[in-house]
Parts: structure tokens; sequence; C-alpha cells
């Protein structure tokens, strides 16, 4: 509440709550009927389906909000050496337990009212709102200690410690797709449903066949409501434990020890062919991105508008013709916004130093577009042609879409950190529990808006030649190459301009 964004995001959840409380109340209108007049093994799939749903849903925000920001509190050095650790990792546990059942009350509140009205007994209703308490309950704490030993793991890890860059883009990519492929694909939500009915999982059906007078094991019925009471406190037991092998242990630390005589491959391919003061600018930018990820880790936000074409992918098991160029394009402005989206904020505290080093404002920035056009270049055409073979592209689209995708990753650098000076952003925000200084909103507005007139007529052209939406007059070689040469005018002229401003603005900016 103490900023304007996190007002209007707490108040844009408010409304998605209400609307999907009204979708499960009017689901669960239906629903009560439908179980009185079903048969047990209904009953039970649908029962489980609710726990598994419920359950996953809970357990994967709620590791997700623990290992970015919960799973350790504020001002740690001070507060555990003031109080004891099960304190405070009580405190936190009922803290993430009272966010989450204050999330969902109206949810709840929702299915229980619509079961009522639904035909579906007060008796029935009860339970449900038993059970979803403490479904809810269990999806919490499971969550907070998953997200405990994810943190533990990670602390502990060497590999991980010195791949954490590649961890986590990894993880980045992997949890959206994941999550696509269980909503989007009736075949695994059905495969999960059928191991979750012979699964302990079910075993809470039995209350409800027991209530509606349609069958149930009552011994079944009771090891389940015995299972779900007992592993609360034994869930949060656990939680404790692994708190304190959490909090008291020192992250392992990846050997940053200085070797003069090493050669890196950043070093063979840059030495000798570039200026100094060039190649130091852009070897900072990586070694920075790979020890604090973190940083950077904005930068994959075009990767997800590839979802609708994901889903495509496992729905229909084919890769759309559109998304060699789409996951090329992708690539340019991940690797474009990076490095060069903030060209002075990024150096926070170290700004004053590079203001008055040795290195031009040219030479600064030249650094900055290298270290995300020369990854993204590998990166892009990996992409586009690998997909454009899934695909079956023709040679010459492919040629194309690869040319237009291979200038967007060449040009975004430049433009981005033209529009980085227009928009500088000093002031540090809190990302995953962390104070990181990332580009400003405007920023962004700037950089996609001129990098998506750039890349425009090409991608257009490339639509009409995949798709065949519409009955051309003309060849379609002539389609493909003007608007190739046009967004390859229009990508040149905005990064000349985006470099040329950038470096002048770096060499005369001056601290107030």
């Amino acid at each position: 509440m103490g900023t304007t964004r996190g007002t209007l995001l707490l108040l844009g959840g408010g409304v998605g709550i209400i609307i999907y409380s009204l979708v499960i109340g009017v689901g669960a209108f239906f629903l009560g009927g439908f179980l009185t007049d079903s048969n047990p093994q209904t009953v039970r799939l649908a029962t489980t389906a609710g726990i598994v749903g419920l359950l996953g849903l809970v357990g994967f925000f709620t590791l997700q909000h623990t290992v970015k920001s919960a799973g350790k509190p504020d001002a740690a050095d001070g507060l555990l050496t003031t109080v004891p650790y099960e304190d405070a990792a009580a405190g936190l546990l009922a803290a993430e337990a009272s966010r989450v059942v204050g999330a969902l009350t109206i949810p709840i509140l929702a299915l229980v009212g619509g079961l009522v009205v639904g035909d579906g007994g007060v008796l029935v209703a009860i339970v449900a709102l038993v059970g979803s308490v403490a479904v809810t309950l269990l999806g919490t704490v499971l969550g907070f200690g998953l997200g405990l030993v994810t943190k533990l793991v990670a602390n502990r890890s060497a590999f991980i410690a010195s791949h954490r860059a590649s961890v986590g883009a990894a993880v980045s990519l992997i949890l959206p797709l994941g999550w696509v492929a269980m909503t989007a694909v009736p075949t695994i939500q059905l495969r999960v449903l059928r191991l979750a009915t012979h699964s302990p999982l079910s075993w809470p059906a039995d209350v409800i066949l027991l209530v509606l007078g349609t069958g149930g094991n009552p011994v079944t019925a009771a090891v389940a409501t015995a299972g779900i009471l007992s592993a609360l406190p034994a869930g949060a037991v656990a939680c404790l434990w692994l708190a304190a092998q959490t909090w008291y242990v020192d992250p392992v630390q990846p050997d940053h020890e200085f070797d003069a005589d090493k050669r890196t491959l950043s070093d063979r391919l840059l030495r000798g062919r570039i200026s100094t003061a060039t190649r130091v600018v852009a070897q900072k930018s990586w070694l920075r991105a790979r020890r604090a990820p973190i940083t950077v880790q904005f930068a994959i936000m075009p990767f997800f508008f590839l979802v609708y074409h994901l889903q495509i992918v496992i729905l229909e098991r084919v890769v759309p013709p559109t998304l060699p160029l789409s996951a090329g394009l992708a690539s340019a402005a991940a690797f474009g916004a990076a490095f060069s989206l903030n060209p002075l904020g990024g150096e926070e505290g170290v700004l004053p130093l590079t203001l008055t080093a040795n290195v031009s404002g040219r030479a600064f920035v030249t650094g900055l577009v290298l270290a995300g056009a020369l990854p993204g270049v590998v990166v892009t055409t990996l992409l586009v042609v690998g997909l454009g073979v899934a695909a079956g592209t023709p040679p010459v689209t492919l040629a194309v879409g690869l040319t237009v995708a291979l200038v967007a990753t060449l040009a975004a650098p430049a433009i981005a950190v033209g529009a980085g000076v227009v928009f500088p952003k000093f002031e540090s925000s809190s990302v995953q529990g962390h104070e990181v200084v990332v580009p400003s909103g405007w920023a962004f507005g700037l950089y996609f808006l001129v990098l998506g007139v750039a890349v425009a007529p090409g991608s257009v052209t490339y639509l009409l030649a995949v798709r065949d939406l519409f009955s051309l007059p003309f060849d379609k070689m002539w389609l493909l190459g003007g608007g190739g040469i046009t967004s390859v005018g229009i990508a040149v002229a905005g990064a000349v301009a985006g470099f040329l401003y950038a470096a002048n603005r770096v060499a005369t900016y001056r601290l107030d």
C-alpha cells in the first residue's frame, strides 16, 4: 500500500479474486446436484480433482513466494540474535498461512454457498469448507517447506553457486512451460488425475461419499481425516527444522580469485579486435550477470509472449510456422534489454568511477551493445534455424526471417541504450527480496515501441508468406524482400540514432 503500483496490483488482485469466486460459486451450484445424482467413481474423481488442484495451486505459489522473499526474515542477522529461530520461523509460516487463507476466503465461501444452494446439502458444504481450509493449510506448509529446501540446496550447492545465471534462466523458462502443460493439455491433466485417484489423495473422497450415503469406506475416511490433521503439525515442525538448517549456514561462495594470466573465451574473441575499454565493459556486464543473475532477470520477459505458440506445440504436437521468427524476435528483445536498457542507473554505486574513468562515452556504450549483441546472435540463430527446420519453413522464407531476427538482435542493444539514457532509473526496486536497480517502465515502453516499428514490416510479410492469409497479386519473393529491406532500414536508423545519442549523453553526463 506504500506505492501506487502496489495499490493497483492489490486492487487488481481483489477484482480477479471476486471474478473467480463468482465462477466457482456458479460451478458449485451445478456441482451440488450433480454429486447427489452421480455414481461413487464420479464423486471420487471430482473430489480428487479439487484436492489436487487446490493443493497444487497453493503449494506452487507458496513455494515461489518462500524462495523469493518469505523464506528468510527481514534483518535476519539482528532478529536471529534477539529471538529464538523457532519463533521467527513460526511467525513467517503463520503469516504465509494467513496470507493464503485470506486470499482464498471469498472463493471458499463461494464454493460452500454454491453447494448449499445447489442441493448439495448442508453436510456436504460443511465437509467442503473444513476440507478446503485443511487442504489450503497443508498446501501452504508443503510449499513453505519445499521453498526452504530449495533455498538450502541453492546455498549448499557449489554447482548452483557457480552457474546461478544458467540455472535461473532454465527454471524461469521451464516453470511456465510446465504450468502451460498442466493447465492447457487435457491428456496431461487426465494422466495426473488418474495417478492421483490411485493415491492417498483420493481417500478424502470417502468422507463425501459417506455424507452423501452412496458408499465410502469409513476406515479410509478416518485415515484420511487423521492424516491431514496430523500432517499439519508434523509439516510445521519440519519447516522449523528446515529453517534452522537454511538460516544458520553460510552460502557456498564460488571461487572468484583473479588470475591475470587466464584467458577466457571472451578474451580470445575480443582481445586485439576491439579497444581494451570496450572489451572490459562487455566482460564486466557478462560477469555481473553470471554472479548476480537477478540484475538481468527482467530481460526474459519477451520469452513469455511465446506461451501461445508453446500451447500449440504441446496440444497439436506441431511447430507453428510463425514460431521461428517469434522466437528470434523474443531473443533479440531479451538480449537487447539485458545490459543496455539502463546504462547509467545500472552502474549503481560505481557510476562516479565509471564517469571519471579513462573510458569514453562511445567505448562504454559500445561495450554494452556488444554484451547483448554477441550472445544474442548465437541464441537467435539457433532458435530461428532450429525451429524453422522443425516447422518445415521454405528456405527463402526462413532466410528472410533469420535476416530480420539477426538485424533486430544487432540493433536492439543500440536502441535500448538510447531509450535507457532518455529515461534513466537510479532508484532500486525490491525483486525477490533483493534491492536491485531495474530499468524504468518508460524506457521499456520506448524500447519496445521503436523495436516493434523496426521489425513490423518484415514480420508482417513473413506472416503473409507462411500463412497464405490473402491472395496476393504479386510474387511473394518481392513481398518478403520488400518487408525485410524495410525492417533493416528502420532498425539501422534506430540503432544509429540510439547509439550516437547515448554515447554523447554518457560522455557529457554530470552528477548533481
